[in-house]
């Protein structure tokens, strides 16, 4: 009895040793690319920023500036040398495109610090709540029509062609949950067939993710679109709608290639009876959907077919012993990120109760609940539940009871958390000598993510050349009308002067909203609130309002330019689930805006001017 046990246990460990060595193979690409050329990209690039910062004489936000420099200078170069630019562009787009997968995460830093701030009074509560809707409505009808006028003026109404979910199936399902469909059925394809390939050779491919694992920052956007996506939008139009239309194939083709593959028995028959170790160290077909439904009738269907007898328990058995070693590998494959976030939050422990240092903590805190936001919530609900918002109250609640557990005070625990010793001021211990909080981390990626809006602008250079005669003057309009009319308005109406500037960022994305905010000296957590609020009434009753206003349903142009000048990239991610064309407007609206008024707030007469006028100065 005794050598039986010690036999299953070392096959136990033989499984774990087996699957482990598997799963950090399959995740060899992964890591290299996520752990490697990831962090050496963000270095190179926060040495660029560091650098522009202290060579600039005049105030202007480092990031605001490389981004508008890389941008021209990719669009002047690749006049000449498009070819090579491509292969630039797609250097430049490895940490790049982490940090605009990233970007909702960044923006914590503006609320979690929100019960530091001054209490209002209830009576500029509700005239901010007041000024905030009538401000909603008359913007969304003001650039609507302003949007049409400017098309008919030019004579160039453009009509999208894509066929939409939502005008197909509009009363069955939301789009939401038709988009996770199909992209499951995609991903599930995908890991099926890669892991067939690595049954003869080593696993040299990419890594692949199941839609319910790991959200890696790599595969998050290719795998979860409408959740990556909630700040940021690639690509142009025409691509865009091409992507849409082979999402759909995809989907239409799923359920009948998953049912050729559990129909190749053959495949199971020889992996469940090989007694044979592999001699390239590759994984047997994959235990979904072809070697879990080993039942007894398959097992009578094998022996029928093939002629064989065999003893039904001894194969079951070999097969528990497959699953085993496979599932241990799948787990280690698609959870790598979290098993890495996990360590991080049991290092952090005896860092932050021994040594009184809650940066380790509150990073790892900050990002599981956020991804907690991101997988848990039906796809339904994401539009009402925001994971920034969600994340941070989960947050508050987990800093609490932390504090509570070091018997120390909630407040000067949330002080930790942002000490303004982000990478500018690093080097620098005269300003201050506090240790980087988890929110100068996070604000340090958000200058990384503002730098990489240049890529998504270099790959709508054309759609901004095509519709120039119709963004740019609404654009410029919009831009007038918030820098110069909304804090005197604002102010007037009673609020202080740093609420009146931070309504003035209320319709600017948050990245960009951020450096607007530093340069006026408003309130960052009004900005923030007023942003995400506003992007969400967008997706929640943008189309509504267009039908009320009689808009055009194929008018993409109408539709992306409005809802991407007033609800900036959150209400673009739900546009791009059901107009892809439309989504790529609004991209490139919000991003142009809010890099407008980034430059006004930096030019230092016009912002003496702002500041003068809500009594700052």
């Amino acid at each position: 009895m005794l050598i039986r046990q010690l036999l299953v246990i070392m096959s136990l460990l033989n499984d774990v040793f087996k699957g482990v060595v598997k799963g950090v193979r399959l995740s060899k690409d992964h890591i290299i690319e996520s752990y490697i050329k990831v962090p050496i990209g963000l270095l190179l690039m926060l040495c660029a920023l560091y650098g522009i910062n202290e060579g600039i004489d005049f105030h202007f936000p480092a990031s605001v500036a490389l981004m508008l420099a890389l941008f021209i200078s990719l669009c002047l170069a690749s006049l000449k040398w498009k070819h090579k630019v491509s292969q630039i562009v797609k250097i430049i787009n490895i940490p790049a495109g982490f940090a605009l997968r990233w970007i909702n995460i960044f923006f914590t830093p503006a609320f979690i610090p929100l019960p530091l701030s001054s209490w209002i009074s209830a009576r500029e509560a509700l005239t901010i709540a007041a000024i905030f809707i009538f401000g909603f409505v008359l913007a969304m009808v003001g650039m609507a029509y302003a949007t049409v006028l400017m098309q008919r003026l030019f004579k160039k109404t453009r009509r999208s062609t894509v066929e939409r979910a939502e005008e197909l199936e509009s009363s069955k399902e939301s789009n939401l949950g038709a988009s996770t469909s199909s992209y499951k059925n995609e991903q599930n394809i995908e890991n099926t067939s890669k892991l067939e390939e690595s049954n003869e050779s080593s696993p040299t491919h990419s890594r692949s993710n199941s839609i319910g694992g790991l959200l890696s920052p790599v595969d998050t956007l290719r795998q979860v679109p409408q959740n990556v996506l909630d700040d940021i939008a690639r690509g142009d139009e025409d691509e865009l709608e091409l992507q849409y239309r082979r999402s759909i194939t995809l989907s239409r083709q799923a359920t009948r290639r998953e049912f050729e593959v559990a129909t190749t028995m053959d495949d199971i028959v020889s992996n469940s009876h090989s007694t044979e170790p592999s001699t390239d160290g590759g994984i047997p077909s994959p235990p979904s959907p072809v070697a879990k439904p080993l039942s007894k009738g398959s097992v009578n269907i094998f022996i029928e077919t093939k002629n064989k007898l065999f003893c039904r328990r001894a194969s079951l058995a070999q097969t528990q012993q497959i699953e085993r070693h496979l599932k241990i590998a799948y787990f280690i494959q698609n959870n790598f990120d979290y098993m890495v976030f996990t360590t991080l939050f049991i290092v952090s422990l005896p860092i932050y109760f021994t040594l009184d240092y809650a940066m380790p903590l509150h990073l790892s805190i900050s990002i599981f609940t956020f991804l907690f936001m991101i997988n848990v919530p039906p796809p339904k609900w994401r539009k009402y539940l925001h994971p920034v918002l969600c994340s941070v109250g989960i947050s508050w609640l987990l800093y609490y009871i932390f504090s509570l557990m070091k018997h120390e005070d909630f407040l000067d625990s949330l002080r930790q958390y942002k000490t303004g010793r982000n990478y500018l001021r690093l080097f620098n211990h005269r300003q201050t000598n506090k240790p980087p909080g988890a929110g100068d981390v996070f604000s340090t990626l958000m200058d990384c993510s503002i730098v990489s809006l240049s890529i998504s602008m270099f790959n709508y250079r054309d759609d901004l050349i095509r519709h120039f005669s119709q963004i740019v003057p609404v654009i410029i309009f919009m831009t007038v009308t918030n820098f110069f009319i909304y804090p005197i308005v604002c102010y007037k109406l009673g609020l202080s002067p740093e609420n009146s500037l931070g309504f003035a960022g209320r319709s600017v994305t948050l990245a960009l909203g951020t450096p607007f905010e530093d340069s006026l000296g408003g309130s960052q957590q009004l900005m923030a609130c007023t942003t995400v609020v506003t992007g969400i009434l967008g997706a929640l009753f943008g189309q509504k309002m267009f039908k009320w206003m009689k808009i055009r349903e194929d008018d993409y142009v109408t539709r992306g330019i409005t809802l991407g000048l007033n609800c900036s990239a959150i209400a673009t991610a739900h546009l791009l689930s059901i107009d892809p064309r439309a989504g790529a407007m609004s991209s490139l609206a919000f991003t142009l805006f809010g890099t407008l008024m980034v430059i006004f707030a930096a030019i230092p007469p016009l912002a003496s001017v702002i500041r003068s006028w809500v009594g700052l100065e």
